[in-house]
């Protein structure tokens, strides 16, 4: 009788410890889910301490990965860095299979937002890629910020894809705008004007678009956004439209708001030369004066350029006006050197391949089930979708053109310093040469500020219109007389080679055409393959190389990389 009391007595006890665990389980989640609505509506600030005072090592699994979901965006929402993705990564593991979709969503926004913090800039497009991808219905509020920090990401790089940027906010903002999330709809108004402002046939829609989202932060008493878009317009109004009088008007605005919300050193710098060009040098200093520190490297561009304008338009210094606008060239030149963007193309490359995979197999098993008007369907819709992946592909390989272009300009600045460098290193005792190395000196310097403007040109348009400004700066036709710069350009390969030209003349048997013996100079001066297309007015990389061929074929060599490294110093890759 005693032992059925006892096992009465502890049966009883288990099932209370059982019914007590049952009932903190629920608790947790509750107090989750509770936190979780502050998190994602605007109370960040008071989630934060909550989530960080939790007792985690008492947590279950789910209990765990739910946590670090809240964590990781309440630290983000509050500009509190992570310094480890390992947590993050787990809980996307742990949703992925768990087949709840909204925290998987939520779970793979919150890696993006910590990637972004640790400047992994690919796995954050990655991450935000896969969260986009899911159904609308999941959680339009979440989709619509994975678009979001994807357009920041591309419009964010120093040579960026503003096309990308632009498709994403033009996506997050009907959905922001349906949900009724006027500070968010806000951010996409600013952002996309931001981008058409450097499109020429957008700019009306650019200052639309900029007001719009001026009144949407009046409206909602945001400060911040009422700062960057009447700075925004500000400087629209300097660099494009080059109307002083209504940029010193809303630099003027932007900097009314509270500066202990504000500290932007450009927006000083920018109304500063408003007033510099509209002729009053002394207001334009004063706000110089008011100006906070540089935070940045673009913050110093700007800097130095307006030092440039000041030394040369109010203190007529020209020798300190020059010294300011080369350290400007040289932070700019850093800047394209160390961008991101082709990196970035990489990850959305890999996800349209990973799409047309997924769009393959699900053609192939409705295949398996249809009839044969349904199969013909399909391969039409495949043929479709081929086109269109063409239609894609062509358009990157346009962009990747451009990227390879400025991606060149690096190397190309490099060749022309070297030839410089070797060219005032020969002796020149006869008085005829001297002349002739003073005019190829002349020329390689005009061509080393013409790489100096385009690197610059390079983060301040987009690619279209840098495009543009590249093939307006390099072709040789801008440089005076065709015939004249031919010349004297083969006359420094010549001196500089060994005479390399009239040698490859002669091995060809005289077949060398002019065309042929200015790319092959282009060559040994180092040039590259792009810079190259440019220069001689090819429509393509494949050109260059077709030309490299019936060259190489005349010169009885079978390839021109091997006769020039032999007989050239500097070469291209």
């Amino acid at each position: 009788m005693i032992h059925f009391k006892n096992i009465l007595i502890a049966s009883v006890a288990v099932f209370f410890l059982v019914i007590a665990g049952c009932h903190n389980d629920n608790a947790t989640m509750r107090e989750l889910s509770r936190i979780d609505s502050m998190v994602y509506h605007q109370q960040e600030k008071e989630a934060l301490p909550l989530l960080q005072q939790m007792d985690t090592k008492q947590l279950s699994k789910e209990e765990q990965a739910y946590h670090t979901v809240l964590l990781s965006m309440a630290m983000y929402k509050n500009y509190v860095p992570c310094t480890s993705d390992s947590a993050i990564n787990e809980a996307v593991g742990y949703y992925r299979k768990s087949g709840d979709d909204l925290k998987y969503l939520k779970a793979l926004v919150a890696q993006g937002c910590v990637n972004e913090d640790m400047g992994k800039l690919e796995k954050a497009v990655e991450s935000y890629h896969q969260a986009e991808a899911l159904p609308l219905a999941t959680d339009s509020s979440m989709i619509a910020y994975a678009k979001l920090r994807l357009g920041a990401l591309y419009q964010s790089q120093v040579m960026g894809t503003n096309t990308i940027a632009l498709q994403k906010y033009q996506e997050a903002m009907p959905i922001f705008k349906a949900l009724g999330d006027k500070h968010y709809e806000q951010v996409c108004l600013m952002s996309i004007g931001g981008i058409y402002r450097n499109i020429d046939e957008k700019h009306d829609s650019a200052v639309i678009y900029l007001n719009d989202a001026i009144d949407l932060a009046l409206e909602l008493g945001d400060e911040y956004h009422v700062f960057a878009n009447r700075y925004t317009l500000s400087e629209y109004y300097l660099v494009r439209e080059h109307n002083y009088g209504l940029s010193k008007k809303y630099g003027l605005q932007a900097l009314s708001v509270n500066p202990a919300v504000i500290d932007h050193p450009r927006a000083h710098y920018r109304l500063a030369s408003s007033y510099l060009f509209l002729g009053q040098g002394d207001s334009a200093i004063y706000y110089l004066q008011q100006a906070p520190q540089p935070t940045n490297a673009r913050d110093s561009i700007v800097y130095f350029e307006l030092m440039s304008e000041l030394e040369h338009r109010y203190w007529k210094d020209e020798e300190k006006s020059k010294n300011y606008i080369q350290q400007a060239h040289a932070i700019a030149d850093s800047l394209t050197i160390n961008g991101l963007n082709h990196r970035l193309l990489e990850v959305v490359k890999k996800y349209d391949v990973q799409l047309a995979v997924l769009n393959r197999v699900q053609s192939e098993a409705r295949l398996n089930e249809a009839l044969l008007l349904a199969a013909l369907l399909a391969l039409a819709l495949l043929a479709l979708a081929f086109l269109v992946w063409r239609y894609k592909n062509q358009l990157k390989m346009r962009q990747h053109e451009v990227e390879m272009l400025k991606a060149d300009l690096d190397g190309s600045l490099t060749s022309l310093q070297q030839m410089q460098a070797r060219l005032d290193s020969r002796e020149q005792d006869d008085e005829g040469k001297v002349r002739q190395s003073d005019e190829l000196r002349a020329i390689i310097n005009q061509q080393i500020d013409a790489v100096h403007q385009l690197m610059a040109w390079s983060y301040q348009y987009d690619s279209e219109k840098f495009a543009a400004k590249f093939r307006e700066m390099m072709t040789v036709s801008d440089m005076g007389d065709d015939s004249n710069y031919w010349s004297h350009l083969q006359a420094l390969v010549n001196e500089l080679h060994d005479n390399v030209l009239v040698k490859a003349q002669e091995e060809a048997g005289g077949t060398l055409t002019d065309s042929e013996l200015n790319l092959l100079a282009l060559y040994c001066c180092g040039f590259s393959r792009t810079v190259i297309m440019v220069t001689m007015g090819y429509k393509s990389i494949g050109t260059v190389y077709n030309k490299k061929i019936q060259i190489a074929r005349k010169l009885h060599v079978a390839d021109l990389d091997e006769f020039v490294n032999s007989r050239c110093s500097q070469v291209s890759d």
